[in-house]
């Protein structure tokens, strides 16, 4: 699914997921959300004319776009449908998961201008810690879209690893045969016995792929490691599990998840944790 607001920074979230998926039998949901905020529908600025008025228009945009789409379109893989929703971006996407099956979910971000309003505000945040049990992937606005070749997986190996919120990142390394760097961001010079069990673990989880374990130094903050490791080693796509543990609470400190959705160049793909 990919949450379509017009502008360039959705296009190239859509763009960008044809290419990661291109050899792969795949149906896109373009999905527009025209009510950001449901309040608004008991106003007497909102009659029926002027909600008849914007789902027509909703519609209208989403059926250009689509026509455009499918005449440029020359993967038989692909096709799209269009979805128009007149309610919040999050109960929007929680509706399309459940009644459309989505396996994951693209979409752009623009970035934050360091503000704690904007922080909050984001669209990309919102969807990320409001959306459970699907892999989200967020695609920097200025992002030339292309095939991952080197893929950067965060991990501190202090929880087990289970299978199926993993599988999106194998399935997306086997699909574009890609490399993962496993970058260990942590203070600790050496595992403990359970981090050792947990990586043994991924390694069996990892066994079909291409991958080498990495240590990274922290000397400011992990976003900051982990963003210069990625630079540093080229990659093309970063990876890491969300732990949803007291978002505001973590808020002002710090949040590699959150963070790097605003400031990383690189696609981020968040994975879900299951437990």
């Amino acid at each position: 699914m990919i949450p379509i607001d017009f502008s360039e920074n959705s296009n190239n979230a859509l763009h960008y997921a044809k290419i990661l998926l291109h050899s792969e039998e795949c149906k896109f949901y373009l999905l527009n959300v025209y009510i950001s905020n449901p309040s608004s529908l008991l106003s007497k600025d909102y009659s029926d004319s002027v909600l008849t008025e914007m789902s027509d228009e909703s519609e209208k945009n989403l059926s250009l776009l689509l026509h455009k789409i499918n005449k440029e379109n020359q993967n038989l893989n692909h096709t799209f449908e269009i979805v128009s929703k007149a309610n919040t971006l999050i109960k929007a996407i929680k509706h399309i998961l459940v009644t459309k099956k989505i396996d994951l979910i693209v979409m752009g971000t623009k970035g934050a201008n360091g503000s704690r309003e904007v922080f909050l505000g984001s669209n990309a945040v919102k969807v990320i810690n409001g959306v459970d049990k699907c892999p989200i992937l967020v695609v920097p606005q200025n992002y030339t879209p292309k095939k991952p070749s080197l893929i950067s997986f965060s991990t501190n190996f202090k929880r087990t690893f289970f299978k199926e919120e993993l599988d999106p990142l194998i399935h997306i390394a086997i699909l574009n045969h890609s490399k993962i760097n496993i970058a260990r961001i942590m203070l600790e010079e050496y595992l403990n016995d359970t981090q050792k069990l947990n990586k043994e673990a991924l390694k069996n989880l990892f066994k079909n792929l291409d991958y080498l374990f990495c240590k990274i130094d922290v000397e400011t903050s992990e976003t900051n490691a982990l963003k210069s490791f990625a630079t540093q080693t080229e990659s093309d796509l970063i990876a890491l599990v969300h732990h949803k543990h007291s978002f505001f609470q973590k808020l002002m400190e710090e949040d590699v998840v959150d963070k790097l959705t605003f400031n990383s160049p690189l696609p981020i793909l968040i994975l879900s944790e299951l437990n």
